[in-house]
C-alpha cells in the first residue's frame, strides 16, 4: 500500500454512539453512526449539515405549536 493511500484521520467531533472524522489524504468525512459508517466529501457534509440545521428548526417549531395546543387546550378544561 503506498503512503498516498492511507488515511490521515482527524477527529472532528465524537459522543456516544456517533463521530466525525476528516481524512486529510482523501479530502473525505467519515460518519460513524453506531456499527454503520458512511464517507462524505466535504460539499456532501454542508448540504447534509445544512438539511439537519433545517429539520430540526422545523422539528422543534412543530414541537412549540403542538405544546402551545395542549396549554390551550388545558386551559379550556379539554383533554388533547
Amino acid at each position: 500500500m503506498s503512503e498516498e493511500s492511507m488515511c490521515k484521520k482527524i477527529l472532528l467531533s465524537g459522543q456516544a454512539g456517533f463521530r466525525v472524522h476528516y481524512c486529510e489524504t482523501h479530502r473525505t468525512i467519515e460518519l460513524e453512526i453506531g456499527a454503520m459508517s458512511l464517507r462524505l466529501d466535504e460539499d456532501a457534509l454542508e448540504v447534509m449539515s445544512d438539511a439537519l440545521d433545517e429539520s430540526v428548526s422545523k422539528l422543534q417549531a412543530l414541537h412549540a405549536t403542538k405544546g402551545s395546543f395542549q396549554a390551550f387546550m388545558r386551559q379550556l378544561n379539554m383533554p388533547d
